[in-house]
């Protein structure tokens, strides 16, 4: 069977596994672009089915936990609204809501019968991104090769979710190789962003940000290498963050690379709110309690008391040299900064140490130190063809196989690059005033409001990150909204030449085609002080969007 042949089946599965009472009357046609109101206008939902998806898990699960709600009748709500966002944005590759159902049910039961919740979330339905195994599942790494790859254990996050009471209805789309900031497989097809179809949803977690977008779950499990969580939420409008990497375990990640641990993945949530932030990376990093030793992290304790001082003070990186972010992030970053110094904090700007495209260099030979012969042979295996876009990246970083020595030296350098970034941030207390270092760095995520589809985005506002392995989270700015009139294009700008990126991003920005695009803010911190970055997050998210989520 030739690949096309594939992946027409495994689509069709999906959809074939929707419950007919689910299927849209008439899926919006092609030239409609906004989709995120198509729950609210199908009529297949009920009021409260609507009312109990657009809740926050954190909402949800105490709900769950005293018995107001059971779980049965959020299981239903949302595998209904996932069924609904699929057929408009394309988000899911497997759907089982007769074996979540049943799953609910016995939690509802365990309730009823012994008072006491199974776990922290207790009875809540959530969608699980294709890269992390399930039992019985595919886990296809969006290769035609893999397509009935179905594997026998769980990855470590599936069970510590599992354990902590989730009940697993789907799984979501990500792409081919999973290097990319868009998602599109020749598998499982193109992923497209719920606001603007002709938009990506972002990559590689671009099914977990358009179905959580579309509120088809409350939150998803994603991953991250080089932006794969931050840009799905950053397309869609989606609180998320990027843990340091050690931290959470990786075990039974689908990945043709195994080998490669110079730049490790991080995994964290994607969601609708600060309070859902704390409470899944809380039980992600707590993952000890549920799975006991797992050898791909280190089981450090939980800080539950974190002190901030009331008035912080925060850098601001608001160019990193490469690509000029384009007019409404700019004018983001401003917004951002005035709202932090109206509400009491400081502000002071922040040069990035070293030149960054030589860093974005490194990093992705670093990612393909066998210049992606796995990821390639992979792909070769299914008789499909390598998409564009990451061909394109391939050639533009001259990625080929390397030396031992070359490992190496990359290696080296990457030491070299975490030795004097974090110079410069210990370096700012001599501008900060308050006798210590900044407390968190503001940073665009990309230098656009999301990006059309096989646009070749610059990942560097994201994979710097990696690289240094700094955690970082994403904020979204609710009130903050393209503008033609404050965000005109600058004709009379020179793009830079150091790289390919600030040119191609500064001519197809029109500032009309993202007018309905979300805006959001990156916020970061040193490694291993994630439970402080969720404080300094929440202190942003109230300044910034006039709240406590």
């Amino acid at each position: 069977m030739d690949w096309e042949s594939i992946a027409a089946t495994c689509q069709a599965n999906v959809l074939k596994a929707i419950p007919q009472k689910w299927h849209l009357p008439s899926p919006p046609d092609a030239s409609v672009t906004d989709v995120t109101g198509v729950p609210r206008s199908c009529g297949l939902l009920t009021d409260r089915q609507l009312a109990l998806t657009e809740q926050t898990a954190d909402a949800l699960v105490k709900q769950l936990q005293s018995g107001e709600l059971t779980s049965v009748e959020l299981t239903e709500a949302f595998c209904a609204r996932a069924a609904i966002a699929h057929q408009c944005v394309n988000c899911l590759t497997d759907y089982f809501a007769e074996e979540a159902m049943q799953r609910a049910a016995e939690l509802d039961a365990i309730l009823k019968t012994t008072g006491k919740p199974v776990g922290p979330l207790h009875g809540l339905p959530i969608a699980i991104k294709e890269q992390l195994m399930m039992k019985g599942k595919a886990a296809t790494f969006a290769a035609v090769a893999w397509h009935d790859n179905i594997v026998d254990i769980d990855a470590s996050l599936v069970t510590v979710l599992q354990t902590a009471g989730a009940v697993p209805f789907a799984r979501t789309t990500m792409p081919q190789t999973g290097m990319m900031l868009q998602t599109v497989s020749n598998l499982w097809g193109r992923t497209l962003n719920p606001f603007h179809r002709g938009f990506s949803a972002g990559g590689s977690s671009g099914g977990d940000g358009a179905l959580v977008g579309m509120h088809g779950s409350p939150f998803c499990p994603s991953t991250d290498i080089g932006g794969s969580i931050r840009a799905p939420a950053t397309c869609n409008g989606l609180y998320a963050i990027r843990p340091s990497s050690e931290r959470i375990p990786k075990g039974g990640l689908t990945t043709s690379a195994p080998g490669q641990i110079s730049i490790k993945v991080a995994c964290g949530p994607t969601c609708h709110s600060t309070a859902d932030l704390r409470l899944v990376t809380k039980i992600l990093l707590e993952h000890y309690k549920y799975i006991g030793y797992d050898p791909t992290c280190v089981p450090f304790p939980w800080k539950e008391a974190v002190f901030l001082p009331p008035k912080l003070c925060f850098g601001v990186l608001r160019d990193d040299g490469v690509v000029r972010p384009q007019p409404p992030i700019r004018r983001s970053l401003d917004e951002t900064v005035q709202a932090l110094t109206a509400a009491g904090h400081d502000v002071i700007e922040f040069e990035p140490p070293m030149d960054l495209w030589e860093v974005a260099r490194t990093t992705w030979k670093l990612y393909f130190q066998t210049g992606a012969k796995e990821s390639q042979a992979l792909v070769a295996a299914g008789n499909e063809p390598l998409t564009e876009n990451f061909s394109w990246y391939l050639a533009l970083y001259e990625i080929k196989e390397l030396t031992t020595a070359e490992v190496y030296e990359l290696n080296t350098q990457q030491g070299v690059i975490r030795k004097q970034f974090n110079q410069a941030w210990l370096a700012t207390k001599d501008k900060t005033g308050t006798g210590r270092p900044m407390d968190a760095l503001v940073s665009p995520c990309m230098p656009s409001a999301g990006f059309p589809h096989e646009f070749p985005v610059w990942w560097g506002y994201f994979s710097l990150w990696n690289i240094l392995d700094y955690p970082s989270t994403i904020v979204p700015l609710r009130a903050f909204k393209v503008d033609a009139a404050k965000d005109p294009r600058d004709a009379d700008y020179t793009p830079r030449t150091n790289a390919p990126f600030d040119k191609m991003s500064h001519e197809i920005y029109d500032p009309e085609l993202w007018k309905n695009q979300p805006v959001c803010v990156q916020i970061v911190k040193q490694p291993y002080q994630d439970e402080d970055l969720l404080s300094v997050t929440e202190v942003v998210d109230d300044v910034v969007n006039g709240r406590k989520a």
